[in-house]
């Protein structure tokens, strides 16, 4: 696994870009979010392009086995809260699907809980 200027190997670039635009398209996708996505791939460093993760066949279970460190984990839940707020709105949906990752992952409600107060103070832009 070949690592760039963002430190993430291309597999775990696509993992969470494929997350993020999974969870964005849970109440349809807003062009801020799009940016952000995009933005993320082009300063990834890694040969990601926006048609690779495009599609909605997400799997967290996958995504779980991907993103093996606990921290790369609480990473990309901070993320995904932080993205999915951009657009003014944290749907009902974008909500489950994330508590949905978080179990995937192993995270437990009270530290779900802890990620999302964080990230509810970060700006991506």
């Amino acid at each position: 696994m070949s690592e760039k200027q963002s430190g993430l190997s291309k597999e775990e670039v696509e993992v969470f870009a494929h997350g993020l635009y999974f969870l964005a398209t849970r109440d349809g996708l807003d062009p801020r979010e799009e940016q952000l996505i995009r933005e993320f791939l082009n300063e990834s460093g890694q040969e990601v392009v926006w048609d690779d993760i495009a599609n909605d066949d997400f799997n967290a279970v996958e995504a779980a086995q991907l993103l093996r460190s606990t921290f790369l984990r609480r990473i990309f839940l901070g993320a995904a809260v932080a993205l999915v707020k951009a657009d003014g709105e944290f749907s009902s949906a974008e909500r489950v699907a994330l508590g949905e990752i978080a179990d995937a992952f192993g995270i437990s409600n009270a530290e779900f809980g802890a990620i999302e107060q964080a990230a509810a103070t970060a700006s991506l832009e």
